[in-house]
């Protein structure tokens, strides 16, 4: 045993800090091989070493002086231990560097610690980074705000491709290092606690998933909803039920690119291949003629050994996949099962298959394979395969094409058919409407309304329509915590505006009341002090306590307040009336256009036609439409009937083959495509792009703009690479909106926009003065733009009466002519719908 583990291992028992046996063996063969001659050993011993005393417990102050007591200790051996003719110094002495072996030198990040300052109760970064040549002693240290250490830590996340670190525990892992498994698939976990990094994102919530239930996962983005899905898919959180089989679809990306769409949507059940396997290797070999016994019972036990070897690997696999994933105690138990399962599957690849395998083992593995074979049903699997991706947009062709000839967001589609077709007891969707279009969208509404008894499902979605018409409950994570609601989204919403309402009506009421205790009490005070009747200060104590019961009567859960039943301490005798605080998204501005003084259409086509070269069909046969200022036109239609196409000829990026599109000369166009989001340079700020577009434009002028479109403070100056989709979506927003057009062109504006954010932009188009032509699959963003709201108590216009609002539908069939709709967003929807039922 080395000076260092001995000299840790004395301070534990000076300090009285108890350690298990195995973390104990872990630290002392760690610090064996550490090299005391390292210039960034103090600092290696701490990072090496700190986890296990944070698992056990122990207090940062205790650790603080528990690790200088250890750096005091190396001090002094170190300096005994000198050559003579070393220089005397405060604190640990630099030994040379040639005086170890270059093998064990290792170059170790700088520790970062938080401490307490407990002078203003602040968290503060404490950086210790020896300099070239010498070591800082411990008491050197440079610090940060925690403002200054979130910056920082953001900047080192984005400069560096690193994994985050994620820890998720909950109640249950104090008393067992794993939950025993159990014979329902409800979840049911209080205590709840994530973090990534230094990031808490959920704090002492309560999970809970029961059995068959469909589970809307609202929040606003970046408060850790696709984490909390992780963790549940990924097993990272303590205490999980080991016997639940969850499944999220970032999981589920795309292997071989060499196998048909179908072939890949398949092997998705890894059970089923792998026994489809096993029993066509056994068949060829049962099914041989003219061998030799021996002979025969020999290849068995190749083929045997072959699986045993097979079974042993996979499950070596699941061990290394879990042993990476896991931390602390449970990772140490997880490493642990990690070697043995490599001793053994070593072991069993040192043995020969004629001497391992025993007739035994051979009839064992036969009956095995081909009971699990008898309860396969390969067509239906492959019907299933089929029915899902021929439902969310794949042709009969391309099912059998090669997965290669896909990308973007088809890739999205295979892993979205991929998690439907496993049928897992939870599966988890995270967006799964984000490259659909309408009719797929509509599709897998019914298909998981239909298909899907018995399973759990959440889903987060920023679609409202989707998520109102499939789910049963919501799930709010908000504030760090989870909160239920019996019912869906718009329900929630309702509700949740409702109890805003009764809430503030009770506080006014509260308040008024309050006053008039408050002037009673004072009143009183005063009579008794200018006359000496006691029996007003009976009156005031009355007051006083009513002033103390003022409140909520029930709880949110519908029970009677009581201090005595509730846990902590408590300033008052009910419970606080607290209005919910509505989620704040910053605001869009669009700006007016300029006036054009024209009356009349500033877009218009007349008998356009337009076909690719080298194809026979017209996408666009004889069509002719008018759009003036002040007008909403929406084009309606599957992906791939020609609506971008229609776009593009109408702002001049595409020529009609026949016909005319007529501009006006003057006219700004505004053009949202997910051309302009995919052209934005990554390693660019949203500064530096819209500097590039404008270079009139001086660095405020072009911050300015970008806070018309919340763009505002430092996000504009982070990287594009680094930016959410929704924010990638603002960026674009405001390189077309800086002209001031005279009109907008969306194509698929709301996707990954959240829905706070899809809410501010509809408010901005309300007010626009300019023509807008939309194309989206997103059902409430399109009614809220094209169907005028009225409130309540005022008198309701019909459009067609109020000359600033005109709408037109247009029917983009692939193959068919362009048609003008005109029963509505609803009526569309309904059409689509039935269609989709006769499947």
């Amino acid at each position: 045993m080395t000076v260092l583990s001995e000299s840790f291992l004395s301070k534990l028992g000076q300090f009285d800090i108890k350690l298990d046996e195995d973390a104990v063996e872990y630290i002392t063969g760690m610090l064996n091989d550490l090299d005391l001659s390292d210039s960034d050993v103090d600092d290696t011993i701490r990072e090496s070493t700190e986890e296990f005393l944070k698992d056990a417990n122990i207090p940062e102050n205790k650790r603080d002086k528990l690790y200088k007591a250890i750096l005091e200790d190396l001090s002094s051996t170190s300096a005994s231990a000198a050559p003579a003719t070393a220089t005397k110094q405060d604190g640990p002495v630099a030994l040379p560097t040639d005086t170890a072996p270059a093998a064990t030198t290792t170059k170790r990040t700088p520790k970062k610690v938080i401490k307490k300052n407990d002078s203003n109760n602040e968290e503060e970064e404490v950086t210790r980074q020896p300099e070239e040549g010498e070591r800082k002693s411990p008491g050197s240290r440079t610090r940060r705000t925690r403002g200054g250490r979130k910056k920082q830590q953001e900047q080192r996340e984005q400069q560096q491709d690193i994994e985050p670190n994620i820890v998720a525990t909950s109640q249950q892992s104090r008393f067992h290092t794993e939950t025993l498994e159990t014979s329902s698939t409800e979840i049911d976990m209080p205590g709840v606690n994530i973090s990534v990094n230094t990031n808490d994102l959920l704090v002492d919530a309560h999970l809970k998933l029961k059995e068959s239930i469909r589970y809307g996962l609202i929040g606003q983005n970046g408060t850790g909803k696709t984490t909390l899905m992780r963790c549940l898919a990924d097993n990272i959180l303590v205490g999980l039920p080991q016997n639940v089989n969850i499944l999220h679809v970032a999981q589920l990306q795309v292997i071989d690119e060499t196998k048909t769409v179908l072939d890949e949507i398949m092997s998705a059940d890894r059970k089923t291949v792998n026994t489809l396997r096993e029993a066509k290797a056994l068949q060829e070999v049962l099914g041989s003629t003219g061998v030799r016994q021996t002979e025969a019972t020999a290849e068995l036990n190749r083929v045997v050994y072959e699986l045993m070897l097979a079974r042993s690997q996979e499950r070596l696999d699941m061990a290394t996949k879990l042993a990476i994933k896991r931390s602390g105690a449970r990772g140490r138990e997880a490493r642990r099962e990690q070697i043995k399962c490599e001793k053994e599957h070593k072991e069993l690849e040192a043995k020969d298959a004629q001497s391992v395998v025993t007739a035994e083992d051979a009839n064992q593995m036969v009956a095995e394979v081909f009971e699990k074979l008898e309860l396969i049903d390969a067509g239906a699997n492959e019907a299933k395969a089929k029915k899902i991706l021929l439902g969310i947009g794949f042709t009969k062709e391309q099912v059998e094409s090669p997965v290669s000839m896909f990308s973007g967001g088809w890739r999205m589609k295979i892993a979205l058919a991929k998690s439907l077709f496993m049928n897992p007891d939870i599966l988890l969707l995270d967006e799964p409407t984000n490259h659909l279009d309408l009719p797929a969208i509509l599709w897998l509404q019914e298909y998981i309304i239909n298909e899907t008894d018995g399973q759990t499902i959440v889903i987060v979605s920023h679609d409202r329509a989707f998520l109102t018409n499939v789910t049963d409950e919501t799930i709010i994570l908000k504030d760090k915590t989870l909160k239920y609601h019996a019912g869906s989204y718009d329900d929630w919403e309702r509700n949740t505006e409702e109890q805003r309402i009764r809430k503030q009506a009770l506080l006014d009421n509260q308040e008024k009341r309050k006053k008039q205790i408050m002037a009673s009490i004072q009143h009183n005070r005063q009579q008794a002090k200018a006359t000496g009747d006691d029996k007003r200060h009976g009156m005031i104590a009355s007051r006083q306590k009513k002033l103390e019961r003022l409140g909520m009567e029930k709880t949110e859960d519908g029970k009677r307040f009581k201090q005595s039943y509730r846990a902590g301490f408590h300033s008052d005798m009910r419970e606080k009336i607290v209005i919910e605080t509505l989620v704040k998204t910053a605001a869009i501005k669009i700006p007016d256009p300029p006036p054009l003084r024209y009356n009349g259409s500033v877009f218009s086509m007349r008998s356009a036609s337009f076909k690719y070269p080298g194809t026979k069909d017209k996408l666009v046969d004889n069509f002719s439409m008018d759009i003036e200022l002040g007008s909403r036109t929406i084009l309606l239609g599957s992906n791939g009937s020609g609506k971008t196409t229609l776009l593009n000829l109408l702002v001049g990026r595409l020529n009609p083959t026949s016909g005319e599109v007529y501009r006006h000369p003057l006219l700004r166009v505004g053009y949202f495509s997910q051309h302009v989001v995919d052209e934005l340079d990554e390693n660019d700020t949203p500064v530096d792009a819209l500097t590039k577009m404008q270079t009139t434009k001086n660095e405020q002028e072009v911050r300015q703009h970008l806070g018309t479109v919340g763009m505002s403070g430092p996000v504009a100056l982070r990287q594009i690479k680094y930016l959410s989709g929704g924010q990638r979506n603002r960026v674009a927003l405001a390189l077309i909106l800086f002209q001031a057009p005279h009109v907008l062109i969306l194509d698929e504006i709301t996707n990954h926009l959240d829905m706070g954010t899809v809410e501010a932009l509809v408010d901005a188009l309300a007010g626009y003065s300019g023509a807008i032509v939309a194309v989206s699959h997103d059902v409430w963003f399109l009614k809220q733009l094209m169907e005028e709201q009225q409130a309540d108590d005022e008198e309701e216009i019909a459009p067609e009466d109020d000359p600033a609002f005109k709408t037109a539908y247009y029917l983009v069939q692939r193959g068919k002519p362009i048609t003008r709709w005109e029963k509505g967003i609803d009526g569309y929807v309904a059409k689509v719908l039935k269609t989709v039922r006769r499947r």
